[in-house]
């Protein structure tokens, strides 16, 4: 740019020495609050894409015409499961209502309870269902999913990856980007925009009951390389991805969904620990944040106010300290962390007016609802604070085309969903995701010289009919033969349990499942259950344990002499280690967390591959 042409700088443009230090002087007054507050103004002052503006625009012109009954529906997020669903039911009906008469912004995918654990949706009904609900709608949805560990976690044909810590044992984040990236691409196809993923918590808590292999792991620096990947590989493939659980949940023994958690830890080490991996997420583009239901006593002094309530977390913290501008959408509101604290309603409008803009699931919409709009009509809710998440949803709807194209192409579904490649790309990570934590007697992997007699005894720490049932098909399907005995909560209980004798067979595999769950409130195995494991430690035998699940179970048993963890209970996962166990893909997995008095953070053994499975 030429200054002598700006009438207001002509004059000094005479004055060579003059018009130099006016430049330094503009330059410095530019650049020195980027120096000063690099993070605030990169998130406030990055140029917006043209998407971006014409989001904006359309979401500014639609805002105007909205009824303040429309603008109050637009902060709710119902659910439906994909199943099979008659228009002449009163699920259908209760669906329309919710379009009708609260004109809700969108919905979550959900599973819903079955005979032994949930049931998933199914891809053509989750799609089907979205484009009947998008065409009954006044304004598009929203439809969002849990899928931190790919589509399969809420559907039933989706690409199946293991859980995020197995993710981080590969040592790879380009790994989370390639789940990002797949497991969008399967959203957007089956109708899904919005990604309840990545988890940043920390996982430093050995007791966690609720986050544990959740987490990419304890370090903060590698989640958050972890989360940063995860991030770009959703937001760069068409989908929202959303940065939970803020501020950080990864630090407490309590299951939010039973009761309130506590994070005690000062404001030094949540600046430390807890809030880079967000950091990360935000400068990744993650375009959503979901609140945790937390006392954060160095945020909020109030320790019945969880984060989800808190305007110091919420809008000191995220929107003013990290100029986060995204959708902030709380956990789901029927969790025990925040129903015992206040009512339905009482929670709606806490919430909004803490910083939030999307209420997940309230376990009462209709008084909620009117709860919100009679504390606008009084003048407790200001309609500007309301109109400021409306404009941030819709922006959101924007950006991902709802506002020009809403519809799912059904006929195109399959064509996207399940590739081939994707599932091959998350069998890849998961092999390499397998981590040896001990072989004190080099068992593994298995040797195929030998043949030997081999019992497999399978432990799920839950209900499970046949526990451990893909780890045994890959070992069967590969020619090794088998007795196998298997326990579980419900099913075949640990006291209906009888070992064979010692002298019946050579080598003992146990194969350890315990599934992170809700209202659970442990990770960890029944007494009676450790105790059969235990006795076959003690029987002279070989035994190689293979976990799947919760790392930190190996502080249980200091005499299992080999110890294989695969980090995740998922069939990708069970496959993954029985070909790690056979010696089919080298072991090279690094253990993603510390475990105290056993196993430091990146501990693990590396075997290459042997050229066979093992021989009848």
């Amino acid at each position: 740019m030429d200054l002598r042409k700006l009438p207001c700088l002509y004059a000094v443009s005479a004055l060579p020495v003059f018009r130099f230090s006016f430049i330094i002087f503009l330059a410095l007054a530019l650049v020195l609050p980027a120096l000063l507050c690099p993070r605030s103004l990169t998130a406030q002052s990055k140029p917006a894409s043209r998407r971006e503006r014409d989001a904006a625009k359309w979401a500014r012109k639609t805002l105007k015409k909205m009824s303040l009954d429309e603008k109050i529906g637009q902060l709710f997020l119902v659910s439906y499961f994909g199943g099979f669903t008659s228009t002449e039911s009163e699920e259908y009906r209760n669906l329309l209502q919710h379009i009708e008469r609260h004109r809700v912004g969108g919905f979550a995918v959900r599973t819903r309870s079955a005979a032994v654990g949930f049931s998933r949706s199914q891809v053509y009904p989750t799609a089907v269902l979205a484009n009947q609900l998008q065409r009954r709608s006044k304004f598009p949805l929203l439809v969002a999913a849990d899928f931190e560990r790919g589509t399969a976690m809420r559907l039933e044909e989706g690409t199946s990856f293991p859980h995020a810590m197995a993710v981080a044992a590969t040592g790879d984040p380009r790994d989370a980007y390639t789940m990002g990236r797949i497991t969008a691409i399967e959203a957007r196809s089956a109708g899904v925009h919005w990604l309840f993923a990545p988890v940043a918590d920390v996982n430093n808590n050995p007791d966690n009951p609720i986050i544990n292999t959740r987490s990419f792991g304890e370090d903060p620096r590698r989640v958050s390389d972890f989360v940063a990947a995860f991030t770009r590989g959703v937001e760069e493939h068409g989908a929202l991805s959303t940065a939970k659980h803020f501020p950080g949940h990864g630090d407490t023994a309590t299951d939010s969904h039973i009761s309130l958690p506590a994070i005690r830890a000062d404001r030094a080490r949540l600046d430390a620990v807890e809030l880079p991996p967000f950091q990360a997420a935000l400068a990744a583009g993650a375009r959503a944040v979901m609140t945790g239901h937390l006392a954060v006593t160095a945020l909020e002094p109030d320790e019945n106010v969880p984060a989800t309530l808190s305007p110091p977390v919420l809008t000191g913290l995220l929107r003013q300290t990290l100029a986060f501008d995204g959708i902030v959408v709380t956990d789901a509101l029927d969790m025990g962390g925040i129903t015992v604290r206040s009512s339905p309603g009482e929670v709606a409008v806490r919430s909004i007016l803490a910083g939030a803009d999307m209420l997940l699931v309230s376990p009462a919409t209709d008084a909620a609802f009117n709860f919100l709009k009679e504390a606008v009509q009084s003048g407790r809710l200001p309609l500007q604070r309301v109109e400021q998440s409306v404009a941030r949803i819709l922006r959101a709807k924007a950006f991902v085309g709802l506002h020009k194209q809403r519809l799912v192409d059904i006929d195109g579904l399959n064509a996207a969903f399940r590739r081939p490649e994707f599932l091959a790309a998350a069998q890849d990570i998961a092999d390499r995701g397998v981590t040896l934590l001990r072989d004190a007697a080099s068992l593994v992997p298995l040797d195929s010289s030998q043949r030997r007699r081999i019992l497999l005894f399978s432990v799920s720490g839950d209900p499970e009919i046949i526990p451990g049932d893909d780890f045994e098909r890959e070992l069967r399907s590969r020619g090794v033969p088998l007795t196998v005995v298997r326990t579980d909560t419900r099913f075949s209980r640990p006291e209906h349990v009888q070992l064979p004798a010692p002298d019946s067979y050579d080598l003992a595999i146990v194969s350890i499942f315990v599934r992170v769950a809700d209202r659970k409130a442990t990770v960890g195995l029944p007494a009676n259950q450790a105790a059969l494991v235990n006795q076959l430690l003690a029987a002279g035998k070989p035994v190689i344990v293979v976990c799947f699940g919760n790392p930190y179970l190996i502080r249980e048993f200091p005499s299992a002499p080999s110890w294989l963890a695969a980090f995740s209970t998922v069939d990708v996962a069970q496959r993954a280690a029985a070909r790690a166990l056979l010696g089919l893909v080298p072991i090279i997995g690094q253990l993603p967390v510390s475990v105290p008095g056993i196993a430091p953070i990146g501990h693990g053994l590396r075997v290459p591959a042997s050229s066979a499975p093992p021989r009848p």
